[in-house]
């Protein structure tokens, strides 16, 4: 049994879906719990924005195995970034960083979420190659799953998110260099005052 064009389009969605939840979740820990993202953290956004932009031109402009690989080099980015961060969390007298979520913290999900995403890639390519040949010429999207009013929904909340990371980026560290762990306020909306958080 091969996968149809339609159902690798929807795997597609749900992946940039999935994504998008995991980019929100980073902000409700951001905006909620007060715990602004450090360096490292912010390099980890970035990569999962460039494994989602892949995904994005793959819907909107039809698939192109480019477009997973730059998925995968953004997947392959997140995994070694958390992976570092493990590394640098290893030694016993380290103190976590970040809140523990089903008793992992984020640096741990989202090396599970960039490993998985890079494997994602590679079936995809598979699964792509596994298509008849004129099934496979066809480059733009023109099946009825496409159509859905999900699309656009999904779509435009990754946008969202990647226009409101680069803000709250900018707003945590100006024009200077990503700052480490440990940073209790927004650089650009600070006055001065070592009261405030």
């Amino acid at each position: 049994m091969t996968l149809q064009n339609n159902d690798l389009k929807v795997f597609d969605l749900a992946a940039l879906l999935g994504i998008s939840l995991t980019l929100l979740a980073a902000f409700y820990f951001q905006l909620a719990w007060g715990e602004l993202p450090c360096a490292f953290c912010n390099l980890i956004r970035v990569s999962l924005m460039i494994f989602g932009g892949g995904l994005l031109l793959n819907l909107w402009l039809g698939f192109n195995p480019w477009n997973y690989v730059l998925s995968a080099v953004g997947a392959l980015i997140c995994s070694l970034i958390s992976l570092l961060f493990l590394f640098v969390k290893a030694p016993p007298d380290s103190v976590p960083t970040g809140s523990a979520v089903f008793g992992l913290h984020m640096y741990s999900w989202t090396f599970i979420v960039g490993t998985a995403a890079g494997m994602y890639c590679v079936f995809m390519l598979a699964f792509h190659a596994m298509r008849p040949s004129s099934e496979a010429s066809e480059m733009l999207p023109s099946n009825g799953a496409l159509k859905s009013k999900s699309k656009p929904i999904i779509a435009g909340l990754f946008i969202f998110l990647v226009g409101a990371n680069v803000l709250s980026a900018f707003l945590q560290n100006g024009f200077d260099h990503f700052r480490a762990g440990g940073q209790q306020h927004y650089r650009m909306l600070y006055d001065g005052d070592i009261m405030k958080p």
